[in-house]
């Protein structure tokens, strides 16, 4: 045990000296994962369970890289209660292993356990993104839950505080110390501003001033938008998968919910509109889900395919094998439940 956590321990030490390394391997290993699919049998577990660990080695990296350079892009995340922390860990784990999930369960337990399971995954999801709307800073919720490490950005800003660091007096390096358990750095007393600038007020926590009152319009639009992956799962259930009756649901509640918020857009955070542009995009998804992609999308995708592959010589490599695929990632992918 102990000697496996010297591994880890190492291996640790190596991602936070070494990130651009990491997202190298990284990088290669979703290649991998792309490459696999459709050429052994069973290929697309294999690929599927190849993208989702390297996905789970990102996530797990970003962590390490966070901590090791303090970073400040989830500095909220770290703030604010251990509960909300490692249930947004769950989730966003959860979100990249549904996939996965959903086609094990289908070559254990045959349709009915797909569905079953299905269920199961979206009950827990909703659940645990209201709790997060409730309890956490969080005033929308994201996908996934905890957002990857911008790592180019952190790179750049650890470059320039380098810079200005080297041009600071060393006499001026002493003004703060770092506490050894926690590593939170504190100013010294001789590091305080002038006595003139002082305000002399409590000092509050970072996570209990984000918490703000998230008005009751766009309280509505989120729940909505939190209830309608089990809102589809059951008009498939009553309607059928390729029904066109579904497929209506799903679309008017997504575009009901950017409707109510895009109405109060004055009430809207930062985070709030970057969220809403990343689920007015997510709607072209529609485009590739059945029914339509198999009345209108499907014909049109095979026939520019076809007209590349017979046509450009050079990219008549990729175009063949991505015309046999694309049937294959659009029944396993475009699900109306994981947006």
């Amino acid at each position: 045990m102990d000697h496996l956590k010297g591994l880890f321990k190492s291996y640790e030490a190596w991602v936070a000296k070494n990130p651009d390394v990491v997202g190298d391997f990284e990088t290669t290993a979703k290649w991998v994962s792309y490459f696999v699919a459709g050429r052994i049998s069973n290929s697309s577990v294999l690929s599927e369970f190849v993208y989702t660990l390297s996905n789970i080695l990102v996530f797990y990296n970003d962590r390490i890289i966070e901590k090791a350079r303090g970073a400040n892009e989830n500095a909220v995340l770290r703030l604010q209660s251990g509960l909300c922390y490692r249930l947004k860990v769950t989730l966003t784990t959860l979100e990249y292993c549904e996939v996965f999930i959903e086609i094990s369960a289908r070559r254990m337990f045959g349709q009915t356990g797909k569905w079953l399971v299905i269920t199961l995954i979206q009950v827990f999801k909703a659940a645990g993104r209201l709790f997060l709307l409730k309890h956490s800073t969080s005033d929308i919720i994201t996908s996934p839950p905890i957002a990857a490490l911008n790592r180019r950005a952190l790179s750049k800003q650890r470059k320039s505080e380098s810079v200005a660091a080297d041009s600071v007096p060393q006499s001026e390096h002493s003004i703060t110390f770092q506490l050894k358990r926690s590593g939170r750095l504190i100013r010294k007393v001789e590091g305080a501003p002038p006595i003139q600038y002082r305000d002399f007020k409590l000092h509050v926590d970072s996570a209990d001033a984000a918490k703000t009152q998230i008005p009751r319009e766009l309280l509505q639009a989120e729940y909505l938008y939190i209830a309608k992956p089990l809102i589809h799962l059951a008009a498939m259930g009553l309607f059928g998968q390729r029904s066109w009756k579904q497929y209506m649901i799903a679309l008017s509640i997504d575009l009901y919910s950017v409707h109510i918020y895009r109405q109060q857009r004055h009430l809207m955070s930062k985070q709030q509109k970057l969220e809403l542009s990343r689920r007015c995009i997510n709607l072209l998804y529609f485009l590739v889900r059945s029914p339509f992609y198999d009345n209108y999308t499907k014909s049109r995708i095979e026939r520019i395919l076809g007209f590349v592959a017979q046509h450009v010589p050079i990219a008549k490599v990729v175009a063949g094998p991505l015309k046999e695929y694309v049937p294959q990632w659009q029944n396993t992918y475009f699900y109306l439940w994981s947006t």
